[in-house]
């Protein structure tokens, strides 16, 4: 490892604590959401090479999760290792289809058991490398299957095998990895989906892995924790930050950087359209009403011919309900909104707008 920047080594200390989404918060969800539909059952993953020596690994059976790897010339580094040991063993099936070097890093993007449970069936000399929020958070390991029970159908054998591995390496903002003759990057831009989401970046191919900070081809974001203030500059940061050309995103279809000129103005109009509610005195019920997903944002759903599509596109339009209703939470200061950034002040969201100017 080099070019390391403010990283802590094969411990905890110092770890800012998270505070974690309720294991409840999906049935306290808006009327038409639906949780996202995560089991595994019957999902293959696909190799799809990137670019020499860049794989992503999609999943078959979308929004089951995506994973990917790169190879160097000293080994292999893996993003995510997905909600169990037979899928983490699929992972691992792709690699030796590619390579017999071994596998020196698994990174997870963040800490939903659907990115780490699979952390334990990796080889014990394997490095699991986590942002400090993302290792911290994943010690709540058994409100973590709570939470993720309605996702999998209500069916805790989906992880009934699972054990909890944590982080050997964590970061702070950024970190280098040397593979050999190949370095990839680790960003953490700020609060997004989750606390402690992490951007896998390989510079000369381009390609990112971005976890659930940004979904798949078609998408929105995905306001679990936090709000849209902390996310719309965590996306700013970015976009600035970064040229891609590929994103292998945590669940969904591959998409490309342009996705980062949706997210911008989506997150900027939600802030502005659940202000202007509050100030004309709208319930919640109201602002929800108010305020529907704008036609730019459901016009190019990628994969128009699949059977899956009527679910997806339920699926988004229940994403964004839930978005505003976190959104209407955190700026009136709702004591059940859990995001570490409740209730935005005016002068927070107004100096969110300011980092796109």
């Amino acid at each position: 490892m080099k070019g390391i920047s403010k990283t802590a080594h094969a411990g905890f200390s110092p770890l800012i604590p998270a505070v974690l989404v309720p294991p409840e918060l999906f049935t306290q969800a808006p009327p038409g959401f639906i949780p996202p539909p995560l089991n595994p059952s019957g999902a293959r993953l696909e190799t799809k090479e990137l670019a020499p020596g860049v794989y992503g690994l999609l999943s078959s059976k979308p929004p089951v999760d995506n994973s990917g790897f790169v190879v160097g010339e000293h080994g292999v580094l893996v993003i995510d290792a997905h909600i169990n040991g037979a899928m983490a063993g699929l992972i691992q099936t792709a690699v030796r289809q590619v390579t017999n070097k071994p596998i020196l890093y698994v990174v997870n993007t963040n800490y939903h058991g659907d990115h780490t449970f699979g952390n334990y069936a990796f080889p014990p000399e394997t490095l699991i490398v986590a942002q400090q929020k993302t290792a911290e958070s994943m010690r709540d390991f058994e409100r973590e299957k709570r939470f993720l029970l309605p996702t999998v159908d209500n069916d805790p054998t989906v992880f009934g095998d699972v054990r909890l591995r944590l982080p050997d390496v964590v970061l702070d903002e950024y970190l280098e990895l040397d593979l050999g003759g190949r370095v990839v990057e680790l960003y953490h831009f700020g609060h997004g989906n989750t606390p402690g989401d992490t951007v896998v970046f390989v510079p000369e191919a381009r390609v990112a892995w971005t976890g659930n900070l940004i979904a798949g081809e078609g998408f929105i974001p995905f306001l679990i924790e936090g709000g849209a203030g902390a996310y719309l500059e965590t996306m700013a940061k970015f976009t600035h930050t970064l040229e891609v050309a590929t994103i292998v995103p945590g669940h969904g279809l591959l998409t490309s950087g342009t996705i980062l000129g949706r997210h911008l103005p989506y997150l900027s109009e939600l802030i502005e359209a659940v202000r202007k509610a509050i100030r004309a005195g709208q319930s919640l019920e109201e602002a929800i009403a108010a305020t529907p997903l704008g036609q730019q944002y459901t016009q190019d759903t990628a994969g128009s011919n699949s059977p899956l599509l009527p679910q997806f596109v339920a699926f988004r339009a229940g994403v964004h309900r839930w978005n505003v209703w976190r959104t209407y939470q955190g700026m009136k200061g709702d004591p059940t909104y859990r995001g570490p950034e409740a209730a935005y002040a005016a002068t927070h969201e107004k100096n969110a707008m300011f980092v796109l100017g």
